[in-house]
């Protein structure tokens, strides 16, 4: 079983459209498990046509067991499990310290290793940046995904957070870190993005390509639009990002 991380060094990257659409294509296939994990600005509840029963936040609280908030069939062959999008800074999640994620972590590893036999890919979709929930999301995963925009802030935050955060966290060599480049403009960028990911891959990264900033795809998600068919523009660039993070040789 994979489990993919997706995250990024700051929101607006199209973070959750990305982990969203990989896990919905991937299910086309696949036995596949999507999980929120932005506890702060959650948004399956607006993706998703479900109202769950219990939360990531209410499993977090120990008030409920891992399988009571798996929302199953949300899309054939696709799982949720979703975060509440009424925020009480005074969760566990929100207000605990390293030791109380530590300490989770240990029944977390238990839970998502029972469910080795139900899926074959677990997608997390993370707060954007230091999260102490990245932290155990980062033990769990085996790939990362690092969504950034084109231009030079973000590449260098994204080499920051990647020393400071995940090398710390994990060995990088003990696992892969991909970066993918979204929301770049439809103009001549390719000498930026080549040189930009020489700089990352250098850190230990690995690029997989970009997703173009496309008025069309702007249209659609202004009016709801986050999933997409196959033959969608979206999704032809995730899946040859895809083609190359998947690989297994």
């Amino acid at each position: 079983m994979e489990k993919i991380l997706v995250h990024s060094y700051k929101g607006g990257t199209g973070k959750t459209t990305v982990a969203v659409n990989i896990a919905f294509l991937l299910s086309l296939k696949n036995r596949v498990l999507l999980i929120e994990n932005d506890f702060m600005m959650p948004s399956f509840f607006d993706i998703f046509d479900r109202e769950p029963n219990a939360y990531f936040n209410d499993y977090l609280n120990e008030s409920v067991n891992f399988d009571s908030i798996i929302e199953h069939a949300v899309k054939p062959n696709l799982d949720v499990v979703f975060t509440n999008n009424k925020f009480d800074p005074n969760e566990k999640v929100m207000s605990s310290d390293q030791e109380w994620f530590l300490s989770i972590l240990k029944q977390m590893i238990a839970d998502f290793n029972a469910l080795e036999k139900n899926y074959d890919y677990i997608i997390f979709d993370t707060p954007p940046g230091w999260h102490l929930i990245v932290v155990n999301l980062i033990a769990l995963s085996n790939k990362a995904i690092l969504l950034l925009r084109p231009d030079s802030y973000e590449v260098n935050g994204t080499k920051i957070m990647l020393e400071i955060l995940y090398k710390r966290a994990k060995p990088i060599s003990s696992w892969e870190v991909y970066v993918l480049f979204n929301q770049v403009p439809e103009v001549e960028m390719n000498v930026d993005l080549e040189n930009w990911a020489g700089e990352l891959q250098k850190e230990g990264m690995k690029y997989v390509g970009s997703i173009s900033c496309s008025c069309n795809i702007a249209y659609e998600m202004a009016h709801k639009t986050k999933i997409f068919p196959m033959e969608h523009e979206f999704s032809k660039a995730l899946q040859r990002a895809m083609n190359i993070f998947l690989r297994t040789d």
